[in-house]
């Protein structure tokens, strides 16, 4: 790679990466993890804020100068899986494990700051964000809860996520929307049970159960003018006993668009036909909203400068043809701030994410922090 300062190797960013990887922390219980990262940030020199929209933490160098500003964003919560590799830096924790890369993400991140703790931007400032709670969707907007980041005025925000299925250190990019948004529903229809030899002296919440799967499987159809997906992901319907007929029912669900009016339509369209199914059925219905994203959508301009800076450094660009499925809540800044999220490939065959046996390829902790400083050599050299 030309054209950027190669990270130190006084910080070894792979072991910080390992050690991350060992002590994995579920969204909004990262406390641990957050005291690491502005421990770090301190041993070069640095004065981090920490406790920001929960476990945040955010570090500015200025060069106090004149000039934009830059954030940079990565994300540092597990998820709630099993591990099920056997290298010496697996998990420790049961049950939780780092299967998307976020400890990846912060470990570029980490490099970052310390090479500008060696060397300072020349103008404006660098904004280095580091963020809980991403995995839930409510990491990002709960550090923009916070009063110091709410009133700066962000020229430029950058983010990036690993992705299995492309080539290693290929850079992904796509302006405008780059990754659905989405939501979780959780719908109880409430009835009453009763003898399963006199179902007619309950109500049962079958028919409506069958008639809700059947709409949201057809959801999609109606809503042609973007991309948009409907999952059921779990159903149930009364007690495991032949005696009774069953009084409640549950359906589990995502949603998801490229385009966040649209999905804020699906939403409305399907609260007003549980409440009329229900209502026919003679059941009482209470409707649950859990982990919502909007959609990422990135600015043409920032896709720009990550193509070429990726370029410069020597990595190969490709652009996407259509909307990543997935969410991310790096979303929440880009629709405060202009920027663009993109991807860097983790290999063809490599696992996918939120997999048992996934683990961040560590070469990739070079390539993102070479380009996130090739960004802020572009725009914070004199």
């Amino acid at each position: 790679m030309n054209n950027v300062s190669s990270p130190s190797s006084e910080f070894n960013s792979i072991l910080f990466r390992h050690h991350l990887h060992q002590h994995p922390e579920l969204s909004r219980r990262e406390e641990n993890t957050a005291k690491l990262i502005a421990t770090q940030l301190q041993a070069f020199g640095l004065t981090p804020s920490t406790g920001v929209g929960g476990n945040g933490v955010i570090c500015t160098i200025d060069s106090h100068q004149p000039g934009e500003t830059t954030l940079l964003r990565a994300d540092f919560d597990a998820l709630p899986i099993t591990e099920k590799n056997s290298f010496p830096y697996c998990s420790q924790h049961d049950g939780v494990m780092h299967a998307c890369g976020h400890d990846g993400h912060t470990a570029s991140l980490m490099v970052v700051a310390h090479e500008l703790s060696i060397n300072p931007p020349t103008t404006g400032k660098v904004v280095l964000l580091f963020q809980p709670a991403e995995e839930t969707g409510t990491g990002a907007a709960s550090m923009l809860r916070d009063s110091w980041l709410t009133a700066q005025h962000i020229d430029n925000v950058f983010a990036y996520h690993n992705l299995p299925g492309y080539p290693l250190h290929t850079v992904i990019v796509k302006p405008d929307s780059f990754a659905c948004a989405s939501t979780g529903i959780t719908i109880e229809l409430e009835g009453k049970t009763s003898h399963a030899a006199r179902p007619e002296n309950g109500t049962s919440p079958i028919t409506a159960m069958l008639d809700i799967i059947q709409y949201l499987q057809r959801m999609p159809d109606k809503y042609s003018e973007a991309f948009s997906l409907v999952t059921i992901v779990h159903a149930s319907l009364g007690e495991e006993a032949f005696g009774t007929s069953p009084g409640l029912a549950t359906i589990m669900a995502t949603l998801r668009s490229d385009n966040s009016a649209v999905l804020n339509a699906m939403k409305k369209d399907l609260l007003d036909t549980i409440s009329s199914i229900s209502s026919e059925e003679g059941l009482i219905n209470h409707v649950k909203w859990q982990e919502s994203f909007n959609a990422v959508v990135n600015s043409p301009k920032h896709c720009e400068i990550v193509r070429r800076q990726a370029l410069q450094v020597g990595l190969t660009v490709q652009e996407l043809e259509e909307p990543m499925r997935w969410s991310e809540d790096v979303s929440e800044f880009l629709i405060k701030w202009p920027g663009a999220l993109f991807c860097i490939g983790s290999g063809t065959e490599h696992p996918e994410l939120h997999n048992p046996d996934y683990d961040f390829p560590d070469a990739l902790i070079d390539s993102a922090s070479s380009l996130f400083l090739s960004i802020i050599n572009h725009l914070h050299r004199a």
